[in-house]
């Protein structure tokens, strides 16, 4: 009884010490977080190059990725489009640093989780105010605009772009592509 009771005793004080160290963990993410709505969004580090989505998903751009993540989808359109994005991959260019980028990537990529694509797919790719990485990621792309969502076909043949903002709507601007209709992006030649 006496040895119970003292395991007991141990590990309800091992558990409180690991209770204090998340308590002061929280408390620190949530000063991060009124520093994050403390600052403008233009005030942020930019990401340059190839990123993972949690990178605009976590600190210090949290805030404006989960404003713009919230975004209404067209339930109609998501049973069409997670059939015609089959086989098929995403490339995006985008700014941290750009309004239009804070908006429809966030947006994006709700749509692309509630169809379950396989985020393995896209290649994120986050540029320089003068749209450049020094890896060159745009080379050959033809990136005046951002963002710029490619989706390509399972040969890596581009088959469409949105540039800055979507015609329509992104649903049906994917729909579109992905499906082989005419598409005509914002600020074609």
């Amino acid at each position: 009884m006496k040895r119970t009771l003292l395991t007991l005793l141990v590990v309800t004080f091992i558990l409180s010490c690991g209770n204090k160290e998340k308590e002061a963990e929280t408390e620190e993410m949530q000063k991060e977080i009124k520093v994050m709505e403390d600052t403008h969004p233009d005030d942020l580090p930019v990401l340059i190059g190839k990123q993972e989505i949690k990178a605009i998903k976590s600190p210090p751009y949290t805030k404006w990725f989960m404003e713009n993540y919230r975004y209404n989808l067209n339930q109609q359109k998501l049973g069409p489009l997670k059939s015609a994005l089959e086989g098929k991959t995403i490339t995006i260019f985008m700014g941290t640093w750009c309004e239009d980028s804070r908006t429809q990537v966030p947006a994006l990529l709700n749509i692309l989780e509630a169809i379950a694509y396989d985020t393995s797919k896209i290649t994120l790719i986050t540029m320089s105010k003068d749209k450049d990485t020094p890896e060159g990621y745009e080379d050959g792309k033809n990136i005046q605009y951002v963002p710029t969502v490619i989706v390509y076909d399972s040969n890596n043949i581009e088959l469409g772009r949105i540039v800055e903002y979507p015609i329509e709507s992104l649903e049906s601007d994917l729909l579109k592509i992905a499906t082989g209709q005419e598409y005509t992006p914002a600020y074609s030649e």
